[in-house]
């Protein structure tokens, strides 16, 4: 597993370690360097790293050079997953897919 913290640009990597990014309007989130295939189709989308005690997953499906889904890790084990999606007002606004705890 590769570790980065300036994987995502924007809301990602200018937190600190106490804040947690995600949410309905933490806008887009450029992917950098994928380092792996998460969807089996030959081409790299997906990286991993951790910030503050969070591991995040980050995937780019559509190959459009943003994250379209991040997953976050706590060091507790609790974790929540979010999905990007495009408005008609073309602005990127994410929604909570999953939460529980590991």
């Amino acid at each position: 597993m590769m570790h980065d913290d300036m994987l995502l640009l924007g809301t990602l990597g200018t937190l600190g370690p106490a804040q947690h990014p995600m949410g309905p309007d933490a806008g887009e989130m450029e992917l950098h360097a994928p380092t792996a295939d998460l969807d089996g189709d030959g081409i790299l989308d997906t990286r991993t790293y951790s910030t503050g005690g969070t591991l995040y997953v980050a995937s780019d499906l559509d190959e459009d050079g943003f994250a379209d889904h991040v997953t976050a890790i706590e060091g507790d084990g609790g974790y929540e997953s979010w999905q990007a999606n495009r408005g008609a007002d073309g602005e990127v606004r994410w929604a909570r897919t999953d939460h529980g705890s590991l």
